[in-house]
């Protein structure tokens, strides 16, 4: 195994884990603190000092987050972007800290208000490929750095887990240390070893760390993958519950079109608007140099989607589809095989019905 004449130093991550009372110093705790050393007991008296009256609360001087993205992605928000295998997720993932840390727009996405240091943690792709696609998207012009797991791996000999509380105590010391503002967890399946996906017992440790991260100003954006209802993230949805809104990328890409082509959905509208989004058409294409291109244009409904949509409010047969969209039969049979095979639509029979809602004991077996 490789190891490296640079050794991380874990000296000013472990100082402030002391601090805040998140590992153990080497002397022994002060008999007069049972809890942790560093943190205050919760009694009555600390947390009456916390209690805000409505009529305080309004007319206090709250500082405003500052947009980060557009509309939608503000500072300390906990965001997901999912998508079934293949579809681009990786790309979409890698172009938004380019934006986020020049201050740049994305797509028709605008620019935000500040530029943002963030922390992009990559739990799977090669590090070869990584390095070949950060060129290509030219991260390096941003204040964007990497923790690799290949790296990780020839630094310490160890992997990346979210799931061990010791490695979420020293990603967020890490964060906290280093200023990064906004950390992107690519993907959520590789990073979290041992976490029973479908149960939500299992999450909650990693969902408390993710709310603490938030209180800090950190913006999160975990990518993950989708479910095999395609609709849907994989796993319990309980992870949904405290985040600010969620990104579906529908796979858009026709037979012998180069590079990833998908359509960014909000299958959870983003708190920081009080409007819908558009759905936005990419199509992400690497050149002979290596450079990538992106293209993004506002999203029309297909006739795939409409076909899609038609199931969804009740229509059930195939002959009564092709009638309304004035289709050949043909035609709808290769739409329903198609939405069959991504997980959009199911079937009873003869009857097309909607995706049907993984039941929470069944464990997804999907490789990723």
């Amino acid at each position: 195994m490789p190891i490296s004449s640079n050794p991380i130093d874990t000296q000013p991550m472990q100082a402030f884990a002391k601090q805040r009372g998140l590992m153990p110093n080497d002397e022994p705790k002060p008999s007069s603190h049972p809890a942790s050393e560093g943190v205050p007991r919760i009694t009555p008296q600390s947390l009456a000092s916390c209690l805000i009256t409505a009529r305080d609360l309004a007319t206090m001087q709250i500082p405003k987050r500052p947009r980060l993205l557009d509309k939608w992605l503000c500072e300390g928000d906990l965001g997901y972007v999912f998508a079934p295998r293949g579809v681009g997720k990786t790309w979409l993932a890698m172009t938004l800290p380019r934006a986020i840390s020049q201050g740049a727009s994305l797509g028709l996405w605008e620019a935000g208000e500040s530029k943002t240091r963030v922390l992009y943690v990559d739990g799977e792709m090669p590090l070869e490929l990584t390095q070949y696609r950060s060129r290509g998207i030219e991260l390096g012009e941003g204040d964007v750095t990497y923790l690799h797991h290949e790296a990780l791996f020839d630094h310490l000999g160890s992997s990346l887990n979210i799931g061990s509380e010791e490695q979420r105590t020293a990603i967020t010391a890490l964060l906290v240390e280093q200023g990064f503002k906004c950390v992107i967890l690519d993907n959520l399946s590789s990073l979290a070893s041992g976490v029973e996906e479908n149960r939500g017992e299992h999450y909650e440790p990693i969902a408390h760390w993710l709310l603490e991260l938030r209180r800090r100003k950190i913006t999160v954006i975990i990518i993950h993958h989708a479910g095999r209802n395609a609709e849907v993230m994989r796993g319990h949805t309980k992870r949904e519950d405290a985040c600010s809104w969620i990104i579906q990328l529908r796979d858009a890409k026709q037979e012998g079109e180069p590079g990833a082509k998908f359509v960014s959905h909000f299958a959870k509208p983003s708190r920081n608007t009080g409007e819908p989004l558009r759905d936005l058409l990419w199509h992400f294409t690497t050149g002979k140099d290596g450079s990538v291109s992106i293209h993004c244009e506002v999203a029309e409904v297909s006739e795939y989607e409409a076909f899609i949509q038609h199931v969804l409010d009740g229509a059930d047969t195939q002959a009564d589809i092709a009638e309304m969209m004035g289709k050949p039969k043909g035609t709808i049979s290769k739409w329903a095989s198609k939405a069959q095979r991504d997980g959009r639509i199911c079937r009873d029979g003869n009857k097309l019905k909607p995706p049907a809602t993984p039941k929470k004991s069944h464990h997804e077996t999907d490789d990723d």
